[in-house]
Parts: structure tokens; sequence; C-alpha cells
């Protein structure tokens, strides 16, 4: 069973969904570049957690098929907000029982990489999850979470972006940000979307993420790649923006620390 044989789907499906109207087509090239950029991060936090065996592969499968859905909800919905069009996740699901897939795989492994790719955007993880299934979905929301953040930084670094479609149509401004977001994320809590208004609300919901990373790796992976200081460096200066600093640094620091 070929790695390349998985991506090659994974491209030629993105690829069916292009129209040749480059507004739209940079959304689906965006998405087919982040899930390739996900199973690279998935397969970094594979090698440095030890994780081996048939649950790597499996792990695998899930960072790269983790988006399947996002590119059949762009083509029909024109956006990749669920709340305004469909979940992902679930889209992925139904997305996988459709497509010629691969062998390599029994149908009991392509259930559980289902299962994966319907729970990798859940809100929260159920404690309940244990076993294979857990550590495929952890690795999936941890490659997800990495690489979410470079795009998004990238995205609001570039003035003349195509649209708002990457960071959900949220308005643009220099220092307004929602309280209501920076308390739940101070909280250590999940914040809900539905509270988003300025698109430095959407960097403070990601600095949220950072408190619910599964692996030490992909807290190293963040700090390496310098994405933590790009985020604070793109919000407000403030006390309350200070402290988050300091308390998302130091949940980080340890987790990469103690997870060696």
């Amino acid at each position: 069973m070929p790695l390349s044989d998985h991506v090659r789907l994974v491209r030629e499906f993105a690829e069916g969904h292009l129209t040749g109207e480059n507004r739209r087509d940079y959304h689906i090239r965006l998405k087919l570049d982040h899930s390739m950029r996900v199973l690279d991060n998935g397969m970094a936090i594979i090698k440095g957690e030890g994780i081996d065996g048939r649950t790597a592969d499996l792990a695998a499968m899930a960072a790269l098929y983790h988006d399947i859905g996002r590119f059949p909800q762009f083509a029909r919905y024109g956006t990749f907000k669920d709340a305004e069009s469909i979940n992902h996740g679930r889209m992925g699901v139904l997305t996988l029982r459709t497509l010629d897939l691969p062998g390599g795989f029994t149908h009991d492994e392509w259930r559980l990489i289902r299962a994966a790719v319907g729970l990798h955007n859940a809100k929260e993880v159920n404690p309940g999850l244990k076993g294979v299934l857990a550590t495929m979905v952890n690795v999936a929301r941890d490659a997800d979470k990495v690489d979410i953040f470079g795009v998004i930084l990238d995205h609001l670094s570039q003035p003349d972006s195509p649209d708002r479609v990457v960071v959900l149509q949220l308005e643009k401004h220099p220092t307004r940000y929602t309280p209501a977001v920076l308390d739940a994320v101070m909280s250590g809590g999940s914040c809900d979307y539905s509270l988003l208004r300025y698109d430095k609300d959407f960097l403070l919901l990601m600095t949220g993420w950072l408190f619910s990373l599964a692996y030490g790796t992909s807290a190293r992976l963040l700090l390496d790649r310098g994405m933590v200081a790009r985020t604070f460096g793109m919000l407000p200066k403030n006390d309350d923006i200070s402290a988050l600093k300091e308390k998302v640094l130091h949940h980080l620091q340890a987790a990469a620390s103690a997870r060696r």
C-alpha cells in the first residue's frame, strides 16, 4: 500500500473540482495544499511521538484524508463555514464512501479512517475515545491545527488576499477583538465560532487550540516554526493579550519539554 497512491487520489479528487475560475479555484488549491502539509505534519508527529506499526499507517491516512469533504463543500456552497453549509467532517465521511479507494486497508480499517475524518473537527475530543481511533483523531487534529496557524497568518499578512473566505468573512480591523472570545480562551475553554466578529478573534481562537494539543511534538513544531510569536505579533499590545501570551508560552514550553 504505497502512500503515494493515496496522495494521488486526494490530488486528483481535489483537482476534479477546479472550474477554471481563478477566484474559486484558489480555495480548492488552498485546501489541497493544506491537506498535503497536514500529512507532512502528521508524519512528523507520528515519528516524534514514537507511534509505529499499523497505528502509524492509519494515523497518516486520517491526516491525509481529514479534509476530503472540503472540496465538495466549497464546490456546492462556496464557503468553508460549516454553519452556513455542511459539517465538513461529516461530508468527508460521505465522500470517502463514494470513492474508489486504493487497496491495502481492510473494511474495518476504512471504518476507522472514516470515523477519524468525521471526528477531526469536533469541538472537543470525547474523553471516552480510546485506542487506535483516539490516536488517529489526535494526530489529525494536531497536524491540522499546526498548519492552520501558518495558513491564517499568511492570509492575514497579505492585504490583497482574494477574499475573506479563509477567515470566514470576518471583519478586518487593526486592533479590535471580541472580549468574550478572549475570556473563553483565557479560561482554557473552547470558543464558539458564533462569537467571532473580527479577524483578531480568529487569532485568539487559534491560541485557544494550543491548550488542547495532544502531543508535545505538536507544541515543538509550532514553537520552532515561530507560529506563536507571529500570532501574538499580529494581536493588539495590551495587558490582557500579554497575560494570554505568557500563559500560552508557559503551557507550550512545559508540554514540549515534558513529552520528549
